[in-house]
């Protein structure tokens, strides 16, 4: 009987997260993008220039991942000033004048450096905004730049976003490039799209190579 009870109620809250999940992944908007070739799981796709803003964090893997994450979501949540004179000139006077940007997906990471101990991690600009009226960060480590036109292929897969599991699909991807005679124009990097919450099930991570 309690064994019944006990699994409704681990039934009821999986379903409650699906659909929690499926509303937030929903209210997110997605960098658009072109698909040139797909094949399964396998894409090659055009991007156009976007903005994104950027923080580089070094440590262990979770903790580095971690402290980028806040310190991007601050930016976008708010932790910014007006770039427009007139609206900065307020700001200084009004603290609580500050710019609220709605999040997209995916939000990226790439381990750099030597050691690969330091983690980039980059947020995707709203394209409403152009990089003259975007807010100014308030923390110096966020850098906002924009990113020329790329093509990019991708490799989709779901479950855990371990970097194991990043590394051993990265391993396939890299084949899959040699197959087509493509050759890399820049580094790999990973790419999440649903909040932590997510059921492993239903995630969407990406592997992702420029070409």
């Amino acid at each position: 009987m309690r064994r019944g009870i006990l699994i409704s109620i681990c039934t009821v809250s999986l379903l409650a997260a699906v659909v929690y999940s499926s509303r937030s992944d929903a209210s997110t908007r997605e960098i658009s993008y072109q698909v040139k070739e797909s094949n399964r799981n396998f894409e090659v796709r055009e991007y156009p220039a976007r903005i994104v803003a950027e923080v580089e964090v070094s440590g262990a893997r979770e903790k580095a991942l971690s402290e980028a994450f806040q310190i991007l979501a601050a930016y976008v949540f708010g932790k910014n000033r007006p770039k427009d004179p007139v609206a900065l000139s307020k700001s200084l006077s009004d603290k609580n004048d500050k710019v609220k940007l709605s999040m997209t997906v995916p939000v990226t990471t790439q381990s750099v450096g030597h050691d690969g101990q330091t983690i980039k991690m980059r947020f995707f600009m709203p394209p409403e905004y152009s990089m003259d009226k975007l807010p100014v960060p308030e923390d110096k480590r966020v850098k906002v730049f924009e990113l020329p036109p790329q093509k990019i292929a991708v490799l989709k897969f779901s479950g855990s976003a371990r970097k194991d599991n990043f590394d051993r699909h990265l391993l396939t991807l890299r084949k899959m490039l040699e197959t087509r005679g493509l050759s890399p124009s820049g580094e790999p990097y990973e790419a999440y799209y649903n909040p932590p919450f997510t059921p492993i099930f239903l995630k969407r991570n990406e592997i992702c190579i420029p070409f």
